[in-house]
């Protein structure tokens, strides 16, 4: 039996005149974002240009036009190469800059020569011949699959690809659920409380991150130390999640609070996505517990961000006042809490708890209290001449994938 698939190339500039067309498209229901940056896209390039091979590339025909007979293909696997050709030929890259071979991220030397820091426009005339007679591999998927079976293929051709991390993967899956957590990913408040970093969002993290959020107003807080509890999710809710808009509307009004919350003194705490989960938590428990939104519950968070900012780990301090030695092994929880594990069940109740407390539950002492801390860490430390800022667990997961 002769399998559905059949293998040939296809040219560059039959390639790009098909995607230009609208006749070759990328699919993203079950596609993942684009992460390739520049030195990945450059160096594609330089190796069509040395007429070496890349990849292959599944295209699958997902739509025939019934009356001009014209075939609309979808890419299954293989849109990081050809988005980066398409963007190397069109001049621009995906962030709207001139796509030059820059010459620092070449690794031939005859291609630096002849090509480095050049766009497709400044190349020679052989240079450009080469680059449109450029066979690509393509693995022309049968008709008669259909979208399951490709996003089933898709899923498969990179469940052994370490690139690809678990949201990714989940992606290729439909998904009530999924679809939902995507459309909360959208809203102009993760940009505005700058919780996503360009490569959370390129690997599909501000995704998984608003998994956690609708999993949060639906059963609370819970562990989620590994991705069993977002993958059972959307298992369960593949067809229908939601439907009625309840947990975006208490969502949504979350968001409207902690927006309220926002200033220069607190942006970056909130900016932070343990701290940003923890300030869900609260709105959830405060509408539970039908506490409305109040200026003295502004003030309080304000000053116990101001003080967490100020506090260090290695401070040893000891305090004749019981209700100021009590709030400074708060913070110092909170900060633990904050730096380790943060994803941990037991870690999260303890920053809702603390958080609670002190912003709705403290005394009408808890803002001259905080005060004082404030200016005990501050007095503690004066010595040092370096700023500091109170660094959490993911301030150093960031970092580590900076280019």
């Amino acid at each position: 039996m002769a399998l559905p698939f059949n293998r040939n190339t296809k040219t560059i500039s039959v390639i790009y005149e098909d995607f230009t067309r609208g006749r070759l498209v990328v699919d993203s229901s079950y596609q993942r974002r684009s992460v390739w940056n520049i030195q990945d896209k450059v160096r594609l390039i330089e190796t069509i240009l040395l007429d070496l091979i890349i990849p292959e590339v599944f295209f699958w025909p997902a739509a025939i036009d019934a009356e001009s007979g014209k075939t609309y293909e979808h890419i299954v696997d293989g849109q990081q190469r050809l988005n980066a050709i398409i963007e190397f030929i069109s001049g621009r890259d995906d962030k709207d800059d001139v796509f030059i071979l820059a010459n620092k991220y070449l690794l031939n030397d005859d291609i630096k020569e002849r090509c480095g820091n050049k766009s497709f426009a400044e190349l020679g005339e052989e240079d450009k011949k080469r680059i449109w007679r450029y066979q690509i591999s393509v693995v022309e998927i049968d008709a008669s699959f259909k979208k399951a079976d490709i996003t089933q293929m898709f899923y498969r051709l990179n469940l052994t690809n370490y690139s690809l991390n678990a949201q990714e993967k989940r992606n290729s899956q439909e998904s009530a659920f999924g679809d939902a957590a995507e459309a909360l990913s959208t809203l102009d408040f993760w940009k505005e409380c700058k919780v996503f970093s360009s490569v959370d969002a390129k690997r599909m993290r501000d995704i998984e991150y608003c998994c956690s959020i609708y999993i949060l107003a639906n059963e609370g807080v819970v562990d989620q130390t590994n991705s069993k509890i977002i993958n059972t999710y959307y298992d369960d809710y593949e067809v229908e999640f939601d439907s009625d808009k309840t947990l975006f509307k208490k969502i949504d009004k979350a968001i409207d609070t902690i927006s309220r919350l926002r200033d220069k003194t607190t942006q970056t705490f909130i900016s932070k996505k343990a701290q940003m989960y923890t300030l869900f938590s609260l709105m959830f428990k405060l509408y539970d517990n039908q506490i409305a939104y109040t200026d003295e519950l502004f003030e309080r968070f304000k000053l116990f961000v101001s003080a967490y900012n100020c506090f260090r780990n290695e401070f040893n301090i000891e305090f004749r006042d019981g209700a100021l030695q009590k709030l400074n092994e708060d913070i110092n929880k909170y900060k633990l809490a904050s730096s380790e594990g943060i994803n941990k069940i037991g870690n999260r109740v303890i920053r809702l708890e603390i958080i609670y407390k002190i912003c709705v539950e403290g005394d009408v002492s808890i803002k001259r209290n905080l005060k004082e801390l404030e200016k005990i860490y501050k007095a503690q430390d004066e010595g040092d001449k370096i700023k500091f800022i109170a660094f959490d667990e993911e301030d150093f997961t960031d970092m580590s994938e900076l280019e």
